[in-house]
């Protein structure tokens, strides 16, 4: 069995061959204490990728040792799709949010060796309240999808260190800081970008908020992205965080970055793998976003849940600015008026804004895509969720994915309207070859509704646009790499060339796995194959094509 020690200061990730095995039964019907380790696998994995239980559906068990003692924290950067932590087979807590960070702070006992268990099951659950309900289209891998960690708690904890830029000609930030346990301290010292603790900031009870100019401060944009770095002294104690500074701001029908107007060459990306599932190594991830850069694409829609720390590191670093959005799909109204559902979606969508809105690269916030927003009903939700972030973060613009177009009854809650679209897939009456009016008809439609008064000032993007292609089919019919190429360079030259949008987001980066059934004969294989790259990164055409019409349209 692993043994991983947990050291007297700083984190330990917990990463590696763990001990495993695979029941068929539930998570509440476990007795963890009979069960009987058979086989070995990887932290972070998705368990229904390997030998004996391929695609199956149960509950996987993790196993390893911990070397540690007294007070720790336990902290699990996102699962799925639901599951339960048990230490020295007693039951610490549950999880039940796909994607989420969850903290743990729990008495490990005695200095020693202790063994902690990690349960992880992708059943489904079809209850009104759930978070990943059946044929979401995207898979329900079942494993522990992101790195795990621990660290022994200090005399000092801290609970929150954010850094929100309020002017970008001045480099002016204001500085939120919370801390717990020994709050004695009536001030924090702060250092910038590993200089001297120079300035201070006063603490009431472990709390402190001020603002502050940051010393030779320069802007992060996608063609510069700078990082600065603030470290926060308090006692004998430090905490240290990298931001950006950048405004996004929402006004007058457009988007504007650092007081520019912005246009998004988007697209959407699932942080997926055909062989990895959701634990995507950061080798791949940097990768994608390389690629992504090479071609000109300025911005992705995290599509449809949390994004990894790691992942938005690399987008920090990268300049690849990021819409991230909590998790739904195609909530209806069961979902939408469940008050489980919405006491989940509010808390998960509140611990997205608080674990990233340090991240320069997201400029957007987004949740329950595609939802019934055409509806009265859904109002209360999605007015609670912008309610809920509006609350931690005014810096970004707030929006989702709506593919009720211009029956939507709800657009008014948010700062930007998005659109989910596929005119010459979806809709009836779509002919085998590209029909270049139908779309453009079609946009223009889309375009004249957000016009109305009502809408005028809000930027407009197509969020999601696309046809899917099999590599190899240059037929130039549907299904050709040709006909997703048209479409997708169409879309780009109409939503960056001037005029009502401010963008878009394609639809999408790389084939993905989905759900497969008989009420899936559109996805053969159990794939949606929409990708500008199909699922092991191969470029399909439309991944230079349009590369090539978004440098035209941007370098103008």
């Amino acid at each position: 069995m692993n043994l991983f020690t947990v050291p007297a200061s700083g984190v330990v990730e917990l990463s590696g061959i763990w001990e495993f095995t695979f029941v068929p039964e539930a998570l509440e019907n476990l007795a963890v204490e009979t069960v009987n380790f058979d086989s070995l696998a990887a932290v972070p994995g998705c368990f229904d990728l390997q030998s004996g239980c391929f695609m199956k559906r149960g509950t996987g068990l993790y196993r390893c040792k911990v070397r540690c003692g007294g007070e720790n924290e336990l902290v699990c950067h996102g699962l799925g799709l639901r599951g339960v932590i048990y230490w020295d087979g007693k039951q610490l807590a549950s999880v039940e949010a796909p994607f989420s960070q969850e903290k743990l702070r729990f008495d490990a006992g005695e200095y020693g060796i202790h063994q902690l268990v990690i349960a992880v099951n992708n059943e489904f659950d079809d209850s009104p309240g759930s978070l990943f309900r059946r044929n979401y289209d995207f898979y329900a891998h079942g494993g522990i999808y992101r790195k795990v960690t621990m660290s022994a708690l200090a005399p000092l904890r801290l609970e929150k260190l954010q850094v929100i830029p309020r002017n970008t000609e001045t480099g002016e930030v204001e500085v939120s800081l919370e801390v717990s346990g020994d709050v004695s301290a009536k001030e924090a010292f702060l250092s910038w970008d590993e200089g001297e603790f120079l300035e201070t900031l006063k603490l009431e009870k472990g709390v402190g908020k001020a603002l502050f100019c940051v010393p030779g401060h320069k802007l992060w944009t996608p063609e510069s992205p700078h990082l600065h770095q603030l470290t926060v002294k308090v006692n004998d104690q430090s905490f240290t965080t990298s931001f950006g500074i950048r405004s996004i701001t929402a006004a007058q029908g457009k988007l504007f970055l650092n007081g520019k107007e912005l246009k998004i060459a988007g697209i959407n990306r699932h942080d997926a793998h055909p062989d990895f599932g959701y634990a995507v190594p950061d080798d791949i991830r940097l990768r994608d976003l390389q690629m992504l850069k090479e071609q000109g694409y300025n911005c992705i829609r995290g599509c449809h849940y949390p994004q990894s720390e790691d992942f938005l590191d690399l987008c920090d670093r990268v300049g690849m600015m990021v819409w991230e959005e909590s998790l739904a799909w195609g909530n209806r109204e069961l979902s939408m008026t469940d008050p489980l559902f919405k006491e989940r979606q509010v808390r998960e969508t509140e611990k997205m804004v608080r674990k990233s809105i340090n991240h320069p690269c997201v400029i957007m916030w987004g949740f329950l895509n595609e939802c019934s927003s055409d509806f009265e009903f859904s109002r209360d939700l999605i007015a609670s969720l912008a309610a809920a972030i509006r609350k931690l973060d005014t810096s970004r613009p707030i929006t989702y994915g709506s593919m009720f177009l211009t029956k939507d009854v709800c657009l008014d809650l948010v700062d930007v309207i998005s659109f989910n679209t596929y005119p010459c897939w979806y809709r009836e009456g779509q002919e085998q070859y590209f029909d270049r009016e139908n779309l453009l008809s079609h946009l223009k439609e889309l375009a004249d509704f957000a016009s109305a008064p009502e809408y005028a000032e809000k930027p407009l993007l197509i969020s999601e646009i696309g046809a899917e292609a099999f590599p190899g089919d240059h037929s130039g019919l549907r299904w050709s790499e040709e006909y997703q190429a048209e479409l997708l360079c169409e879309v780009l030259r109409h939503t960056l060339g001037g005029g009502r949008y401010s963008g878009a987001f394609l639809w999408q980066f790389c084939d993905i796995r989905t759900y497969i059934g008989n009420t899936c004969q559109h996805r053969p294989g159990g794939f949606n194959r929409k990708g500008i790259v199909d699922g092991s990164r191969r470029p399909k055409l439309s991944f230079k094509e349009t590369g090539k019409v978004i440098k035209e349209c941007l370098n103008k």
